[in-house]
């Protein structure tokens, strides 16, 4: 095993911590990291941390030389750290494709897409372009599920 340096920063449940994510959908061979959050602490396993998204409410086990400590247990979530959070750039998982449409404004054909962690609401139109490199699997299962030609055209 290879030699590490320094000591992994051990967490409290309850602590605040910044996140280090790789942003795959990067057109580029070389992996960039970025730090995001806060996000808290809600429970520490043997070799990483379960930590949750102040927003989505989304869990992710993250191995703890990915986390950083953004503050103390004894900050409270505020509404300023809320608006951090949601203005950062979240790479957010499709939960499914709800309906299409083509903008002609736009000239592009939209996908409307329900995101994993959010309320419907939150909900957003996004191109066909866009969403079939993301996830081309789901695009490909929802074009395939409705009878619209014109939509089935922009996959072939």
């Amino acid at each position: 095993m290879a030699a590490h340096k320094g000591n992994l920063a051990k967490f409290d449940v309850g602590d605040f911590v910044l996140w280090s994510r790789i942003d795959q959908r990067l057109p580029n061979t070389k992996l960039l990291a970025h730090w995001v959050g806060p996000l808290k602490v809600i429970e520490a396993l043997p070799q990483s941390y379960q930590i949750e998204h102040l927003v989505t409410g989304r869990k992710y086990e993250v191995h703890a030389s990915r986390l950083k400590f953004y503050a103390d247990a004894d900050l409270e979530t505020s509404a300023e750290q809320t608006e951090l959070v949601t203005s950062q750039g979240m790479l957010l998982g499709v939960d499914q494709i709800v309906n299409h449409r083509y903008n002609e404004l736009s000239a592009r054909w939209e996908l409307f897409v329900s995101w994993l962690g959010l309320q419907s609401i939150e909900n957003s139109w996004e191109p066909l372009s866009t969403m079939s490199q993301d996830v081309p699997v789901k695009v490909r299962d929802y074009v395939n599920s409705v009878e619209d030609e014109g939509l089935r055209a922009q996959l072939d």
